[in-house]
């Protein structure tokens, strides 16, 4: 007898769709020296995440950048991350942080990497980037199959890229001190 589910993979609590993958990992996460612990499990609608993933901008900084405020997740991007997040924050415990691992084609063959991790703290969804549309090439991506054998990556250690920074919208606000770190307050979301 052979079952078939919709989501693949689903080991350790990992969650995979295509170049998409969200898995629930053990990661410290401090503020003012102190350990959070997350509220998780957490119950989060699939409306209010798709309307938190698609509200999510950045502006390019650089000599290449290209102008205006851009968003972070593509529409098809948000289709499938949306209903694994949900997911991912259903299964999480108060010790786990859920990561999100984004891949995208754009023209002329170019994948563009997202890599951030999300939290509950207190009503407050935190979304922390350590890569927004990363350019990658093929030695980045066979490196990102090394990623099983190293030690995880701690988006919350950086404060800002050369590259990018986050524009808060409505809602949303900085973690003091961080350009890559949007504090969302749920309790607004629900309320729009």
């Amino acid at each position: 007898m052979a079952f078939s589910f919709g989501l693949r993979n689903i080991y350790a609590y990992t969650y995979e769709y295509g170049k998409v993958a969200i898995e629930n990992k053990k990661l410290p996460v401090k503020k003012n020296g102190n350990r959070i612990r997350f509220n998780h499990p957490y119950e989060l609608a699939e409306d209010i995440t798709a309307n938190v993933l698609s509200n999510i901008y950045y502006k390019e900084k650089g000599l290449f950048k290209r102008t205006g405020t851009l968003r972070v997740f593509q529409d098809e991007e948000i289709k499938k991350l949306v209903p694994l997040v949900v997911k991912a924050f259903s299964d999480a415990t108060p010790l786990q942080v859920v990561t999100v691992s984004s891949y995208f084609k754009r023209l002329l063959l170019t994948d563009r990497h997202n890599y951030c991790i999300l939290f509950i703290e207190g009503r407050n969804l935190n979304v922390v980037f350590s890569h927004v549309h990363k350019f990658q090439t093929y030695n980045d991506i066979m490196s990102e199959k090394k990623r099983y054998y190293t030690k995880p990556e701690n988006p919350v250690r950086k404060r800002y890229s050369g590259f990018w920074k986050l524009i808060p919208s409505a809602g949303q606000s900085f973690e003091p001190g961080h350009e890559n770190w949007l504090v969302i307050d749920l309790s607004k979301e629900i309320t729009q």
